[in-house]
């Protein structure tokens, strides 16, 4: 497994008469409600699924609102799990967001435990505390474990992961159907924005174009729910671009970035451009051709003359590539993803996982690495999303929103500025030519601090966030909650102080 995607990880059918009418819960009992079978309306399939309603104040997840978590078999062999919450103001009204984190392997429920749900697990790992600024003060939040194989997402036994896009899509597209048709049809006229972290540059943009497309030829197989924008959270939509050839303006402006804590040195940065070229050429081509074995020789070649400066200190009292701040404390990933970390720990309690439906023998793991290495030996890991990305801006009405974390060393604030500076589309040279400004956000006691830089132009924004690395949300809960607050606000609810 090479590091550099690696370190992305931080994820019987039978036929009823007709589609039931809004479920009714048992907030009691907690228990199952609809399942086991698969079923029609018209022409449109839905697959068998389970839900579970818990209290606002549930042992699973101080929430402050309605929550429920479920299963939804996508195939044959695969099953999504999703864990949604109600907003906590006006969820009738308010829009849906479906938050996905990376890896490809990683779990979303490290999303939702550390970054923008409802509750966090407490130092004890064996209980949870409100969040107040979640984003289910404004919004209806959807985490979702995906691909099947990933958290609680599960793949029957001997059976293999989904290891590319176009499959993992399809299972996305049939769990909405499900979602939308079956279980909450009454939010399907709420707007819906897809978030996506790290490596959910790759799933969420595919995944949207693979919706848009099947909704602008009134396929009966997709939910006919518009996607009104994709949030882009220290997402790579161009492995090369984002990584490796950003580090160098991270690493070596010792004159724009002079309180980098650990800088390279003056060999690594002479090695790094005098490689560079190289790199950018064989970059640029991955990007023209789409094609795996191009982009993967691209990324072996990157790797190998410009990762290494960064990947070789990643050890154990060395740098954390999700954070410049920071030294390393568990590499590679400088974090324990395993069964080991609080909301993993959290998370396999006995009393946890049957609430959420499993059993005992049933282990929750925060990263499927196994699954990650398949994605790897596909190749299709390699291959960027911007074709995706450009297509939403110019074919659909579809915004797209990039925020990212200035203290990421693997996703750099950099590296992506270049790549949408160079994403073709056809208010690139109104983008290209916009400056970034600072903006700001207030906090509790209304005060105004300096957040970043960010700059629009039309459907597609660009924030930077000071003070967050790879996970932004996690270290500016805050910040970045009242950036999505203004993202997703129109008319008269929008805040005059917001940026976007």
């Amino acid at each position: 497994m090479r590091v550099a995607i690696s370190l992305l990880v931080c994820m019987t059918l039978g036929i009823a008469q007709a589609m039931p009418a809004r479920l009714n819960f048992d907030a009691g009992a907690q228990r199952p409600m609809m399942g086991g079978q698969l079923y029609h309306d018209k022409t449109v399939t839905y697959y068998p699924y389970t839900v579970r309603q818990h209290a606002p104040d549930s042992e699973i997840c101080v929430a402050g609102s309605r929550q429920f978590t479920g299963q939804v078999t996508v195939t044959e062999n695969n099953s999504l799990f999703f864990w949604f919450f109600e907003s906590r103001n006006d969820p009738k009204n308010s829009p849906v967001i479906i938050w996905m984190n990376g890896g490809p392997g990683g779990s979303s429920m490290n999303g939702l435990l550390k970054e923008v749900g409802p509750c966090s697990v407490n130092e004890h790992a064996n209980t949870t505390v409100l969040e107040p600024h979640s984003w289910t003060e404004f919004a209806n939040v959807l985490f979702l474990d995906q691909p099947a194989g990933v958290g609680f997402a599960t793949v029957a036994n001997g059976t293999d992961f989904p290891d590319n896009v176009a499959e993992s899509g399809e299972d996305f597209n049939r769990f909405l159907q499900t979602f939308y048709g079956a279980i909450f049809p009454e939010l399907a006229g709420n707007k819906l924005h897809i978030a996506g972290e790290s490596f959910g540059g790759k799933f969420v943009p595919c995944y949207a174009d693979y919706i848009t497309k099947l909704q602008q030829v009134a396929s009966p197989n997709v939910a006919p729910v518009p996607i009104e924008s994709i949030i882009l959270v220290n997402a790579v939509v161009d492995t090369l671009g984002a990584g490796v050839l950003g580090y160098y303006d991270h690493f070596c402006d010792k004159d724009g970035k002079p309180d980098m804590k650990y800088p390279f040195n003056e060999t690594a940065c002479r090695a790094m451009e005098v490689d560079t070229p190289e790199c950018e050429r064989l970059s640029a081509l991955c990007v023209e051709t789409y094609d795996p074995n191009v982009c993967y020789s691209a990324t072996m070649f990157c790797d190998d003359h410009l990762g290494k400066w960064l990947f070789g200190d990643i050890v154990k009292g060395g740098r954390d590539a999700y954070d410049d701040r920071e030294i390393c404390q568990d590499p590679p990933l400088c974090e324990d993803f395993s069964g080991n970390s609080s909301f993993a720990v959290f998370l396999n309690l006995l009393h946890i996982k049957k609430e959420l439906g499993f059993g005992e023998e049933f282990t929750y793991q925060g990263i499927n690495f196994e699954l990650n290495q398949k994605w790897m030996e596909s190749r299709d890991a390699f291959v960027p999303s911007t074709r995706e990305v450009s297509y939403l801006l110019d074919k659909t009405p579809t915004r797209v929103l990039v925020l990212n974390g200035n203290n990421d060393a693997v996703v750099t604030t950099e590296g992506q500025k270049r790549v949408f500076d160079h994403l073709p589309w056809s208010r690139q040279a109104a983008y290209r030519m916009y400056r970034f400004k600072e903006w700001q956000w207030p906090d509790e006691s209304g005060k105004l601090t300096v957040g970043g830089e960010m700059k629009t132009a039309d459907k597609l924004s660009f924030v930077s966030i000071d003070e967050a690395g790879h996970a932004a949300p996690q270290f500016q809960r805050e910040a970045v909650s009242f950036l999505m607050r203004c993202w997703i606000a129109g008319g008269s609810e929008r805040d005059p102080r917001c940026p976007l």
